[in-house]
């Protein structure tokens, strides 16, 4: 009854220890530490290194410590007949919708503008820009997270469109699908926020023929993954005035260097991946009902389709 954990963020450990608490029958060794690997059932992990995997013949389950499994599916050493498990809205979805709701609100009242003519030393009005009710966010991938970014909106009184792969309904919010939906989507919004898994489908979504479908002054927010843009076509939209201003809270790489244009572009925000940070409780909490639930022979949630990446 063995479990391998590594996560590159845990510093403090208090995951690692948090684990071991609610899971007391269970030997818990933190990576590299592992005696037998081949007696390790179930691995617990955020970014694990590429040898990670090799020499445990044992697993029942992956867990990922995070929403997202890019990092699990794009592993060179990934096993490819056990369950992969992400977390489900570990406490991510509220911080996500408060980074939304700032980075709206900072479209919404032409905020770029403004520190634009501060920079200028101008005292300088610009248009109020839109009411709330008058502001369309687009959001793409209306999954858990985005789907508690979309309430957040919508009691904030914005009009909320929504885009997703396979047909979806919320009450208040637009739902589309398929590619003509994802059109109606991006062609109608006034900030067009990306929320979408990584995959092979999805990567460099965020381009110049997607920027050339959005109303001129459209605002981009990603919060999802850094592979989701396109860096030199997003530069050359907003040089052009095609996209007024960027909020991205993840690059390609991470971190992004030094030098990199982002950095000093006038019309983006940078912040460190910080939108949706993993709350140590409600991950812990997951996963250990999951390897109860396991062990019990009950279905886990949470369970990747690999096939569509999430």
């Amino acid at each position: 009854m063995s479990i391998l954990f590594y996560c590159e963020n845990d510093d403090d450990r208090l995951i690692e220890q948090g684990l071991s608490k609610k899971l007391p029958d269970e030997q818990l060794h933190a990576y590299p530490h592992c005696p037998n690997p081949a007696a390790i059932e179930y691995a617990v992990v955020w970014q694990p290194p590429a040898d990670f995997f090799d020499g445990l013949t044992g697993l029942k389950a992956i867990f990922s410590l995070a929403a997202g499994v890019d990092h699990l599916l794009n592993h060179p050493s990934l096993p490819q007949d056990v369950p992969l498990v992400r977390l489900q809205d570990a406490g991510m979805g509220e911080k996500m919708a408060e980074y939304v709701l700032y980075g709206v609100l900072h479209a919404q009242r032409r905020m770029t503008e403004y520190a634009l003519h501060q920079r200028a030393e101008q005292w300088a009005h610009d248009p109020v820009g839109f009411d709330a009710g008058d502001c369309r966010v687009g959001i793409l991938g209306l999954g858990t997270l985005g789907q508690i970014v979309a309430r957040r909106l919508l009691d904030n009184g914005y009009a909320v469109s929504g885009w997703s792969r396979t047909e979806k309904k919320m009450d208040g919010v637009d739902c589309f699908h398929g590619s003509s939906g994802q059109h109606t989507v991006v062609s109608s919004a006034d900030v067009l926020v990306c929320l979408l898994p990584l995959t092979d489908m999805t990567r460099g979504v965020l381009n110049q023929a997607l920027f050339r479908q959005c109303k001129p002054g459209v605002f981009i927010i990603n919060l999802a993954r850094g592979g989701h843009l396109v860096q030199d076509d997003l530069i050359a939209s907003l040089d052009e005035g095609q996209v007024s201003g960027a909020l991205l809270d993840v690059t390609d790489p991470e971190p992004l260097p030094a030098g990199n244009p982002l950095w000093q572009h006038p019309r983006v925000i940078i912040t460190p991946h910080v939108a949706g940070p993993t709350q140590e409780k409600e991950s812990i909490d997951q996963v250990a009902a999951n390897i109860k639930r396991h062990r019990q022979g009950e279905s886990m949630s949470g369970i990747v389709d690999r096939s569509s990446g999430y």
